[in-house]
């Protein structure tokens, strides 16, 4: 990719960054479609649980399935404890702003905008997702963010999981239920909970 298409990513997710309200960040990406028959019970429960961390943005791809399912449910619990919502999605121009939280515009179609979003946070969460998932995940990897992958919602973070080492920040229980087709969605929602708490 040219140097100066990379410069103009650059700026805009530092022209992003400058909106966002100080806080750690974490970056929910996935499919646009539920493959596992257990995404979105994990996804609305994860939502639920980040929700409990201080001060914690989250941003989305601004798309439905994985992103929408985690960010309702993230800003719904944080509304109903009398908490700032603070969820944030990044769509390119021309699109339609969400009915929750605040949508920022970057890039000029959905290539460009996952260049920017690979570039927002130091910590990603990756439940299922394809070929674009992969894109922002190969991204969000090269500026050395950190990436949680729900290796039991296959897709691109199943294989991501089976080729990833554990993290030593992750113990190996945590580690083991992110990966493990019999962990129900409240076990694996509990352990990326305390997987993306042992990243802040």
């Amino acid at each position: 990719m040219a140097p100066v298409i990379i410069q103009r990513f650059d700026y805009e997710a530092l022209r992003i960054e400058s909106l966002l309200p100080t806080g750690p960040r974490v970056a929910v990406l996935g499919s646009t479609d539920f493959w596992h028959h257990e995404s979105e019970r994990t996804s609305i429960e994860i939502g639920r649980l980040l929700a409990a961390i201080p001060d914690l943005l989250l941003i989305t791809g601004g798309v439905e399935g994985i992103g929408e399912a985690v960010g309702r449910s993230f800003f719904r619990s944080r509304r109903q404890a009398g908490n700032e919502p603070r969820v944030y999605h990044v769509l390119p121009h021309g699109e339609e702003e969400w009915d929750y939280g605040a949508t920022f515009f970057a890039g000029s179609d959905m290539t460009e905008r996952r260049e920017i979003l690979g570039r927002l946070s130091r910590l990603f969460l990756i439940v299922e997702g394809g070929p674009r998932t992969a894109h922002e995940v190969e991204v969000a990897s090269s500026r050395n963010a950190f990436v949680i992958p729900v290796g039991r919602s296959g897709g691109h973070a199943g294989e991501l999981y089976a080729r990833t080492p554990r993290p030593p920040a992750i113990d190996e229980s945590t580690w083991s239920v992110l990966g493990a087709p019999e962990s129900t969605p409240e076990e694996t929602a509990r352990a990326v909970f305390r997987a993306v708490q042992s990243r802040l």
